[in-house]
């Protein structure tokens, strides 16, 4: 991407965690629909446009897709539903143009025994975005005008929890499109497991907290979490020696702390109604997910091109897992170590997306 977007999305991506810590600065206010818009939708969902297009900066439709989702982020806040129900229904008409260009209307190749699996998860990624998008429209709808249904948890502030799901299954796409078809029928057996189980997976899951069913989630959860293990061990066993495959592994390792973190917190709350630990648990696991699997992700997508990278991998996955696992958690109830982490975290992504494209002859330090 050239220095432009770059710059732009460094920017919005700070501006998400600055609002995850605001209410420390200006107390009552509630700004974590900011805070997760701006990175999953704003961020997560024109960086996946931008990847499927296969260009290095801002196309009409994906400069589109960006301003609308700012403003739809700005409206949802802001409690302008109108707005934010028509801008909706406009960012899912635009990703599925990008969807239908890259790959087809019908997502037939979800169903092809010879279709790689990571192009499965791209498209996956691209029809959860559309499909997420034109279900908040409804949700909203539902929740301040309709009233058709009525449950505590189909609310936007419950359902917003989904965007991060596109920026997830395109994380998955890379891990998978790195694996060498080296492992056989089995192997592939459990490529094509790992896409419908954490697709239709995710789904369940999602359906089960509308519903409230705690016992369900926890098994869906249980299911989730030998899924993503079993991803993990493929993808070290198969994944390409890249220096990419440093970024992704930190990544995976994220989301098994993430399904850990997960399980944990749906069994602490089955047990006691109202734990000690348990807001800061549930946000150690919202971090883990955003903050670390899926900017692993979206850090690799913005530089897919252009690896290797001067870059001391192991130094800059560590400032990464100290942010999210230490600084992050403790910045969300103390001022000081709030501004550390953003600081931190805006080093972090300077470096990530700004540090030089190395020649392929010379080596990079792991």
């Amino acid at each position: 991407m050239n220095r432009m977007t770059k710059t732009i999305f460094i920017i919005t991506m700070t501006a998400a965690l600055v609002f995850g810590f605001l209410h420390l600065f200006i107390p009552g206010v509630n700004f974590e629909r900011l805070h997760i818009f701006l990175f999953n939708l704003c961020s997560g969902g024109s960086l996946i446009l931008i990847y499927s297009e296969g260009k290095k900066s801002f196309s009409p439709k994906t400069a589109s897709f960006y301003l609308l989702s700012v403003l739809y982020a700005l409206f949802a806040f802001f409690q302008m539903y109108i707005y934010a129900i028509v801008i909706a229904v406009i960012l899912a008409l635009l990703v599925e143009t990008i969807r239908s260009a890259r790959f087809s209307f019908f997502p037939r190749n979800f169903f092809s025994g010879t279709a790689p699996v990571g192009a499965k998860f791209h498209q996956a990624s691209l029809l959860c975005l559309s499909l997420g998008l034109a279900l908040s429209a409804l949700v909203i709808g539902n929740h301040e005008y309709w009233r058709v249904f009525s449950s505590p948890k189909l609310t936007l502030d419950v359902f917003f929890l989904g965007f991060s799901f596109p920026v997830s299954l395109i994380t998955m796409s890379l891990m998978f499109g790195m694996m060498e078809n080296t492992g056989g029928r089995r192997t592939r057996i459990l490529q094509e497991y790992g896409f419908w189980a954490v697709n239709l997976g995710v789904i369940t899951f999602f359906i089960f907290i509308i519903l409230e069913l705690a016992m369900a989630e926890l098994a869906i959860a249980l299911l989730l979490f030998i899924t993503v293990v079993i991803i993990f061990v493929l993808y070290l066993k198969l994944g390409a020696p890249r220096q990419s495959k440093a970024f992704l592994t930190s990544g995976a390792a994220f989301l098994v702390m993430t399904a850990v973190t997960g399980i944990a917190y749906i069994i602490l709350y089955a047990v006691i109604p109202q734990p000690p630990g348990g807001k800061f648990l549930l946000k150690l696991h919202a971090l883990i997910s955003l903050y670390g699997w899926n900017l692993n992700g979206l850090a690799v997508i913005s530089r897919h091109d252009d690896f290797p990278i001067k870059l001391n991998s192991n130094r800059i996955i560590l400032m990464h897992w100290i942010i999210v696992v230490v600084l992050a958690p403790l910045g969300f109830y103390f001022r000081a170590l709030s501004i550390i982490a953003v600081a931190a975290y805006a080093v972090f992504l300077y470096l990530v997306f700004f540090t030089e494209r190395k020649a392929e002859n010379h080596p990079i330090p792991m």
